[in-house]
């Protein structure tokens, strides 16, 4: 099993670092952010997002959110505090002036929003999507019954797949330890947002894992915004969570989620 784990990864590890993909995460995020668009410097915007990730605990291993919205509300010069709010009450938090940006999955479609209220579509997928060994038997959602499928706290869709579809639901605390699972056989299959998955297939450690479920429904983010911004928070706030800066979030996100994935699966091998 080590053998076949070193063997697996070697491969991968070195075109990584020829490529100089492959950093530590913190030195990565560090220099990275250093090239990333830079949010405009607002005078102290507010972003709201569904859930605010807890700090994390003195000594824990480093895991990247599965949320690209709290990303773009973390890093970068300019970037926000993050305040939670519901999706169902964002809008109207926004026309009360607790929030200037709110960025998530709304529920429904064509709800009406409050006077003073802009929503704009940011053209990223959160649709559910799934992937699964390439050797797999299970080809079509339905086929989901009964099966183990690997979801991490953060995601969108905890407890849909198992009323949808009749799926065991295994919960983890973080996308990394969703993955690190689906790869070390503990379930059949791991969901996350269309757009982030599509981003961590790229790197050829996940050919093997590389089998799809299209999504069954579409899910899109969308920026809710205060119209009477001033000019700086309103600039800030595109600038942070415009669709050019989530793509580039999402490679960055892609890149450090693989890479935790492959420090837990791999280093302890070697010891």
């Amino acid at each position: 099993m080590k053998d076949s784990a070193h063997s697996l990864f070697r491969s991968g590890l070195l075109a990584w670092l020829a490529a100089g993909a492959i950093v530590l995460p913190q030195a990565g995020r560090a220099a990275a952010e250093e090239t990333a668009p830079v949010p405009a410097a607002g005078d102290g915007w507010v972003l709201g997002v569904a859930e605010v990730p807890a700090p994390q605990a003195p000594g824990a291993k480093v895991r990247t959110t599965a949320r690209i919205e709290v990303l773009a509300g973390q890093q970068g010069q300019g970037s926000a505090p993050l305040q939670a709010a519901a999706p169902g009450q964002a809008a109207q938090q926004i026309a009360d002036g607790v929030l200037d940006a709110w960025v998530g999955v709304l529920p429904g479609e064509g709800a009406a929003l409050p006077p003073g209220v802009h929503a704009a579509a940011l053209s990223w997928s959160a649709s559910p999507m799934a992937i699964m060994r390439t050797d797999t038997d299970i080809h079509a959602w339905s086929e989901l019954s009964g099966r183990t499928v690997c979801l991490s706290a953060d995601g969108r869709v905890s407890g849909e797949l198992t009323a949808r579809f009749g799926a065991i639901e295994q919960i983890y605390a973080s996308a990394t330890d969703a993955l690190l699972a689906l790869r070390i056989g503990q379930c059949d299959a791991a969901v996350q947002d269309e757009d982030f998955l599509r981003q961590l297939l790229i790197f050829p450690e996940w050919k093997k894992f590389s089998a799809q479920l299209a999504p069954y429904r579409k899910a899109e983010l969308v920026r809710l915004t205060r119209e009477d911004l001033s000019a700086p928070r309103k600039a800030a706030v595109r600038q942070a969570t415009s669709p050019e800066r989530l793509r580039e979030l999402a490679r960055r996100q892609a890149r450090d989620i693989a890479f935790e994935v492959y420090l837990d699966q791999t280093v302890p091998d070697c010891h």
